[in-house]
């Protein structure tokens, strides 16, 4: 890989933040750049490919859950009330 010039940056608002999470950090801009950089491309990467890590969980699901989910709810989809109760929000019971 190879690179034709240094870094530049003219955004003052951005040497501010660098100069900022550095201190911070007690690390160089430098080095504060380069592992914000790695950090969002490993971030990055993780939302464009399955994971071990995910994998892992999905196997873990089939294998456990879905064997005990009855037949004729595999594929259904929540009503909006059954939905808003099964995430706390909501059983029909007056608020």
């Amino acid at each position: 890989m190879g690179f034709d010039r240094g870094l530049n940056i003219e955004n003052p608002e951005i040497e501010w933040l660098a100069a900022e999470v550095a201190s911070l950090a007690r690390e160089t801009k430098t080095e504060t750049i380069h592992r914000a950089l790695l950090e969002r491309r490993a971030r990055l990467r993780s939302h464009t490919r399955t994971s071990p890590e995910r994998l892992g969980l999905r196997a873990h699901i089939e294998r456990n859950a879905w064997p005990i989910v009855p037949p004729a709810e595999l594929g259904r989809v929540l009503s909006r009330e059954e939905e808003e109760c099964t995430l706390g929000r909501s059983c029909g019971a007056p608020e």
